[in-house]
């Protein structure tokens, strides 16, 4: 169904069109003034667009999938030739540097890597036979018409793309929506889209805030977000009363456990790097550290000498180890955190106060004497904040750190990888990484599904992030000679 017959259908309370859909001005995260404008796409824009890419997207599919993957190819050529337009414009949303060329940079990998996965999804449409001998079966891969895709600020263009990509690859449309907090980028990656023809009309982006964004999952086939659980929750109802299913990564709390075997200088630099790169703004950050109770003093001692180190980009965004909070609205709930904390008996050993500088910084934060009455170890800080908990047992460890609605990943510090396994196995989260934290950021071939409320519907990792877009059609062809008619059904004689 298109257009108000499938919008009608939905049962959903109307949205007004004529409803304020004022413009949004959007704040600089390094000077904290309003220098950007968006105009929100209204319900009655976003339907049309919508209806548009559904239309072109059967030409789309029917290039083939080899021909559209050398149309992303292009699109990554275009992004390149582009790249300084796209790089100003994401270091204006997010105000960071080296994490902006790495989600430049990973296109192009991305691409390679979804584009193999595909090539060898299609091998399954192969016919074969099935358990009945005369039945040749076939699969039919069938993407999804039209792909509706909510982003979030954290990483504008790495997470946008993470679903735009696979989908566009499995040969369906996208309408696109970029966080109204970091939007600058999507006109010159739009630009890019449109320098391929083939891609020109099956691209589009819809500019707004949570109205905007209902009115995409009404007029799409499917919807890929990223964000926070509560807004997770909004998205899934909606595309459930939509009929349609959604795809959903949303936050963490990610737990660390240090065990006493582990070698304290290697763990408390990774702790650091994991809790604070990117200013904690990363789904999978170290958000709380469980440490076995003969090394937590030193290890607490260490981070805190470490985390004073970390530097803020206040003079240059390309000087200093972390970047402001993108979100100005994301402080209150760092500070919150922290003053929570420190109100129920937590040590504050370094950080826990902003730096206000036009945008602001929050300092790498070491807390001690935390427990779980506490929220900087139950809610998502997203902030490069380290909270720090001694344990006595493995057991009690495991415990504390599946103590969450999150379960998006883990981490585990030991003296070996078997070790570090043998209690990895036991955590709930969608990725455990032994010795190391995050690794979910570079290790992408491999499928990872997030436990509890950290996420809904298959991976967007490993051959399930392309397939995800396929419906599976089965065809089914009876080579029998034979010819089976109503008697088959006749009901036997019996003897009176």
């Amino acid at each position: 169904m298109q257009g108000e017959e499938r919008r009608g259908a939905q049962g959903l309370r109307p949205m007004n069109a004529s409803a304020p859909f004022d413009p949004i001005h959007v704040r600089n995260p390094r000077t904290g003034e309003r220098d950007h404008v968006i105009k929100p796409a209204t319900p009655d824009e976003v339907a049309s667009t919508a209806d548009r890419l559904r239309m072109n997207q059967p030409a789309w599919l029917d290039l083939g999938l080899e021909k559209r993957i050398e149309a992303m190819n292009a699109f990554a050529d275009a992004v390149q030739d582009n790249r300084q337009k796209i790089f100003d414009a994401l270091c204006a949303d997010t105000g960071r540097v080296l994490i902006t060329h790495l989600e430049i940079d990973n296109l192009r990998h991305m691409t390679n890597r979804m584009a193999g996965f595909a090539q060898d999804l299609v091998k399954k449409e192969a016919a074969r036979n099935s358990a009945v001998p005369t039945i040749m079966a076939r699969t039919q891969l069938v993407p999804y018409p039209l792909v509706g895709i909510i982003s979030p600020w954290n990483f504008p263009f790495l997470l946008g793309m993470i679903d735009s990509v696979p989908a566009l690859i499995a040969g369906s449309a996208i309408l696109y929506k970029p966080s109204e907090i970091t939007p600058r980028h999507a006109a010159p990656v739009h630009e890019c889209f449109a320098q391929v023809p083939a891609l020109a009309d099956v691209v589009d982006y819809a500019m707004g805030a949570g109205a905007t964004g209902e009115a995409v999952i009404d007029n799409t086939d499917a919807v890929c977000f990223t964000g926070s659980v509560r807004t997770g929750r909004l998205v899934a109802e909606r595309a459930a009363s939509n009929f349609i299913p959604a795809f959903l990564e949303m936050g963490g709390k990610d737990p660390a456990i240090v065990l006493e075997s582990a070698e304290l200088e290697r763990t408390a630099q990774v702790l650091l790097r994991g809790s604070v790169a990117a200013a904690g703004q990363a789904c999978q950050s170290v958000e709380r550290i469980y440490v076995a109770r003969p090394l937590h003093d030193a290890l607490v001692a260490r981070l805190a000498e470490l985390a004073a180190e970390v530097t803020l980009n206040t003079q240059a965004p390309d000087k200093g180890h972390i970047g402001p909070l993108i979100f100005g609205k994301q402080l209150a709930t760092i500070q919150s955190h922290i003053d929570d904390a420190v109100e129920k008996g937590a040590t504050l050993h370094c950080g826990g106060k902003p730096v206000e500088d036009g945008g602001t910084w929050y300092p790498a934060t070491v807390l001690s004497g935390v427990n779980h009455t506490m929220r900087v170890m139950t809610d998502e800080t997203f902030g490069p904040v380290l909270p720090v908990m001694p344990f006595d047992s493995i057991d009690e460890a495991v415990e504390l750190a599946n103590d969450s609605r999150y379960g998006l990943s883990a981490n585990v510090f030991a003296g070996s990888e078997e070790e570090g396994v043998e209690v990895g196995r036991r955590l709930n989260g969608g990725v455990v990484s032994v010795n190391e934290a995050s690794l979910s950021g570079s290790v992408h071939e491999f499928e990872q599904e997030p436990f509890n409320l950290s996420g809904l519907g298959r991976s967007r990792m490993g051959p399930a992030g392309v397939e995800r877009f396929y419906r599976h059609k089965l065809i089914l062809s009876d080579l029998s000679p034979e010819t089976r008619g109503i008697n088959a059904y006749a009901e036997p004689a019996t003897n009176a």
